[in-house]
């Protein structure tokens, strides 16, 4: 039931919502650092650092030399550290001009490190933990003669010593002082020595040097600070000189308690927040199971049970009523469960022996489904967080999960841009916000071979609840905070258990804390209309017009008799969802689908408008649109029967987010659902159903028939960048081939004409924006041309209405670029505009690009300085634009050729950016190559590029910037470069290959 400490504290490491302010370092690989606190710390002082790449590189090696470099910043600070420099060298292997010389001299000088018997220091090499210790022991003061840090056993001393200082307080294992130390570990031992007291001897007497260095006398005791100091207090209010209070007087770290109310180190360093963190040094004892008071009691000791308690449940505190209770359990051999605690459930103890104060902090952990995809552009996402279960009203029902919903800030928690509709998370929650959002583990797709239930571990006390259980081989334990699927979990017949099989979601401790049903491989069908056979048979083989859900329509053989009611009577608008298997190609209709609306109500489906509905028995259903979500558009008209009845599919699309489907209501088709309309000045009321919804026990829509028209959105935009590139005959229909523009990117589509169609597809215009209706196969079935934009609304409102960007750019327009928005500076307007994504991706084809070539570039100033010497433009500008009328794909076509660059090579124009950069190495002189995005040389002498060169430096691990400034192509004179070096060269930001001299 208790984990043990050491277990205890890299679960305190991964849950420790740790709020770190502005003054933090945001290093790229910060979610695989450990010590986030040691390392932020240090960083922030400048004792430590990562690389120029942006990265921490929290699990390399640290070297001797680095070591040495560490030691002088925490003694001197990193400015006059910098300036050591070694007079003569301190070791044979150490000459004077080497990186780390004048760290080591000093080092060497005040006796914290020692070299090797053969006169060497080795700086290159990589360093024990034993070595580290015995660098920082010299830092606090320890003398090296005196402790035994010198002879054959001085290994031992140093450890027994490094460890009674507090050096590898919330080392993940235990110390290993021979493994070589990792750039993180030497950032948590500097840590720990900041927070430790330094030492001084009294009578110390010392005969010899070095590795014959002989102890004569000293008394060690801890250095104390004069009466009436400031610095005391600054780390640790005692009395005593702590390391960071003796050499960092800007550091300071105060006492605090986070939102869950677990005791925190706040530090800043010159005034400025470098972050809020758990104080591991006074967690005492762990559980993540029901604990009792006598528990707590034998691990953290009777004194610290009589000192002042607080109690804390979900960052709520308990009142006085509530703390004296559980202060009562705190007595030996108590065996009252201590409060809110359960399966699942953390509990932490911290102990503060100093100030005589016990904390118990109770975090749960809930599990939550993502109820839409995190949305960019108010940085948000909602949850559904389940946090209850509601007993069944009478007998005969089930009980029903309760859900939160909550709504989580990216700046307040932090993993939040990749979630998706659907997708199952971990949360925990303080003073009713979330905190922290997580990865749920999944065990997919399980049988239940057996279970067990608990009444009196049920919430709902007229409950029994599923509490333990084996599932594909493997005894899981279901936590106290389990409440999703009630109908799972709490329904105490269990019935289904048996023929089903669950997804399983498990928390961090590995408590099972929500269990789903998998639905069932169900096969279904849109029948649009039936045909009875001549035979009265039950089992008669008949026809209907099917669509099936991959949009394929079809007339197939079936048969009906064994449904409730027997086999279906003839109809041109059947129009039902059935659930059928298929055999010998004959299709058996099972029965009609039991979750279907049929909707009369809703005029479009997209984002916006995700709900259908419908008023069965007095009662409105609705079910919801999601990313699973299959449309089906279909065309109605009355040419077969007058009623009316669906004749064609006209398009698929999945996903209510990528789809836009506009419902077409035809007063023509009188009775298309099968039952008349009513005449009256009501018309919504009497309208004919014309969305036919197929949905999940979850209300998602899985699938949905809709009378209508794939309407104009981003998704469905095709911009044609060619003619006809083939034509093809396929199954007796033509195939058209185009080279084109989608939200896909550049792209090759096709379009399909049947011999037949009286719109042939050859009349297609390159340069051109369409709608596209795309069949299942993603072959485009119609083409519909769009309008240019009133050139008096070239803004955010008129794209969002239009679902596009077309402009007919006449007249000379300047474009310039501000942040994301690009503006048409035209004499008749300077308010044109489009707003640009930040992922927007941007097609030029310029005027003196004789290939008529549409070039992909990633930021709209590289796509403007493609347009010629200046950004004047005519031509036309295309835009897919989102929702809220923001482009995600830009488009120009540029004609203006007044600007054209000169060009040596016509057949291959070329741009000044610099896309790629080559470096050769010949001899001493470093060679630079540019070229642009589209592989041409760029040989302009007359053209300014930034220009930085890096070199490598074994003893760093990195490489540094050795020299800056402006670079001419032909003009700048090669560069010198040293034998045996590695290089690399940035020019313009744009880093060239790393050659070696």
């Amino acid at each position: 039931m208790k984990k043990f400490l050491s277990l205890v504290l890299a679960l305190v490491m991964t849950m420790s919502l740790v709020t770190v302010s502005a003054g933090a370092k945001d290093f790229t690989d910060s979610s695989k650092i450990t010590y986030s606190e040691a390392v932020d710390v240090m960083s922030a002082v400048k004792v430590i650092d990562g690389y120029a790449e942006g990265d921490f590189r929290p699990t390399a090696t640290l070297t001797r030399g680095a070591a040495a470099k560490i030691i002088c910043n925490l003694i001197l600070g990193p400015t006059t550290a910098s300036a050591l420099v070694a007079d003569a060298a301190p070791y044979k292997d150490v000459p004077t001009n080497h990186t780390f010389a004048g760290y080591i001299a000093y080092c060497q000088k005040e006796g914290i490190i020692s070299g090797y018997a053969d006169g060497t220091f080795k700086p290159a090499a990589t360093l024990t933990g034993y070595a580290f210790m015995k660098m920082l022991l010299g830092a606090l003061g320890y003398d090296s003669a005196i402790e035994g840090y010198t002879g054959a056993n001085w290994s031992i001393a140093v450890a027994k010593q490094a460890i009674n200082a507090g050096l590898n307080k919330s080392l993940k294992g235990s110390f290993n002082g021979v493994k070589a130390v990792t750039r993180e570990e030497a950032c948590l031992y500097a840590f720990n020595t900041l927070k430790a007291t330094m030492v001084e001897y009294d009578n110390r007497i010392v005969v010899g040097e070095g590795s014959s260095a002989v102890a004569i006398s000293g008394v060690r005791k801890d250095l104390t600070w004069n009466k009436g100091t400031l610095n005391d207090g600054k780390i640790k209010k005692d009395g005593y000189v702590q390391f960071g209070e003796q050499y960092f007087e800007k550091l300071v770290r105060t006492d605090d308690t986070d939102d869950f109310g677990r005791p925190t180190n706040n530090w800043t360093y010159d005034k400025k927040d470098i972050g809020n963190y758990v104080n591991t040094d006074l967690l005492t004892a762990s559980y993540t199971a029901k604990v009792k008071g006598g528990d707590v009691y034998s691990d953290i000791g009777s004194n610290a049970c009589d000192f002042a308690l607080t109690y804390w449940v979900d960052g709520v505190k308990l009142d006085k009523k509530a703390l004296s209770v559980e202060a009562d359990k705190l007595v030996k051999k108590n065996d009252d469960t201590m409060n809110s605690t359960g399966k699942g459930v953390l509990t932490e103890i911290y102990v503060d022996t100093d100030a005589e104060e016990t904390t118990v902090v109770v975090i749960n952990t809930y599990l939550a489904e993502v109820a839409a995809d995190y949305n960019t552009k108010t940085e948000d996402v909602r949850l559904d967080v389940y946090t209850g279960a509601k007993a069944a009203t009478k007998a005969g029902d089930t009980p029903t999960t309760i859900s939160t919903p909550k709504t989580v800030e990216s700046e307040d928690v932090d993993g939040l841009e990749k979630l998706k509709e659907e997708d199952m998370v971990l949360v925990t929650i303080a003073n009713g916000d979330v905190k922290t959002v997580t990865p749920v583990e999944t065990v997919k797709d399980v049988s239940i071979t057996s279970y067990s239930t608990d009444y009196a571990d049920a919430d709902k006390k007229d409950e029994y609840k599923l509490t333990k259980l084996t599932a594909g081989g493997n005894k899981y334990e279901t936590a106290k905070k389990a409440f999703e699927d009630a109908e799972v979990l709490y329904d105490y017949n269990v019935e289904q258990l048996d023929d089903a099989t669950f997804d399983l979601y498990l928390d961090p401790y590995g408590y099972v804390i929500g269990a789903r049903q998998v639905d069932g491989d169900d096969n279904f069908m849109f029948v649009v209309g039936y045909d009875r056979s001549s035979t009265v048979l039950a089992k008669a083989v008949d026809k209907a017009l099917a669509i099936f859900t991959d949009g394929t329509m079809e007339t197939i053989d079936v048969k009906s008799g064994d449904l409730d009611g027997g086999r279906l009577e003839e109809s041109a608008t059947t129009n039902t969802w059935f659930k059928y298997t298929v055999k010998n190609g004959v299709y058996n209709l099972e029965e009609v689908a039991d979750k279907q609306i049929m909707d009369s109500t809703t005029t479009k489906l997209d984002k916006q408008n995700n709900t259908v509905e419908q008023v069965v028995n007095g009662k409105k259903v609705i079910a919801y649109g999601n990313n699973d979500t299959v449309l089906i558009a279909v065309k109605a008209d009355d040419d077969v029967i007058k009623e009316g009845s669906i004749v064609k599919v006209e398009g698929v699309t999945t996903g209510i987010k990528h789809s836009s489907v506009e419902v077409k209501y035809d007063s023509k088709l009188s009775n298309f659902d099968g039952v008349a309309n009513k005449k009256g000045t009501n018309k919504t009321a009497t309208e004919d159903d014309m969305i036919f919804a197929l949905y999940n026990k979850n209300g998602y829509i899985t699938y949905a028939v809709v009378v209508g028209k794939t309407a104009g959105s981003s998704e469905s935009m095709v911009y044609l960048t060619s003619g006809i590139k083939s034509k093809s005959l396929e199954n007796g229909d033509y195939i058209y081939t185009y080279e084109a523009i989608t939200k896909d990117g550049a792209v090759t589509v096709k379009s399909f004409e049947s011999k037949d169609n009286s719109t042939p597809r050859d009349n297609l215009v390159l340069g051109s924006l369409y709608e596209g209706t795309f069949d299942k196969n993603n072959v485009i079935t119609d083409m519909e041309a769009q309008t240019y934009t009133n050139s008096n609304n070239w803004n955010t409102k008129q794209y969002k209405d239009d679902g596009y960007a077309f402009l007919n750019v006449a007249n000379v327009a300047e474009l310039t670029a501000k942040g994301a928005t690009l503006w048409i500076d035209d004499a008749a307007s300077n308010n044109k505009y489009i707003l640009l994504d930040e992922d927007c991706k941007i097609f030029v084809r310029a005027s003196d690009d004789d290939e008529d070539e549409y070039v992909e570039y990633n930021n709209i100033k590289s796509a403007l300085s493609a347009l010629g010497e200046n950004s004047n433009f005519t031509g036309t500008i295309a835009a897919f634009v989102d929702d809220a009328g923001i482009a995600t794909t830009l488009i120009l076509n540029d004609t203006y050729k007044a600007n054209d660059k000169p060009n040596t090579n016509p057949s291959k124009p070329t741009s000044t950016d610099v896309d790629s950069v080559k470096l050769t190495i010949k001899g001493s002189k470093g060679l630079i190559e540019l070229f642009n995005k589209k592989g041409d040389a760029l040989t302009d002498t007359t053209v300014k590029h930034s220009f930085e060169l890096y070199q490598y430096v074994a003893g760093q691990n990195n490489y540094v910037k050795v020299d800056e400034g402006d670079y001419f192509y032909g003009v700048t004179p090669a560069f010198s470069v040293d034998a045996g070096h590695s290089y690399y060269v940035v020019i313009d930001g744009v880093q060239s290959n790393i050659a070696r001299a």
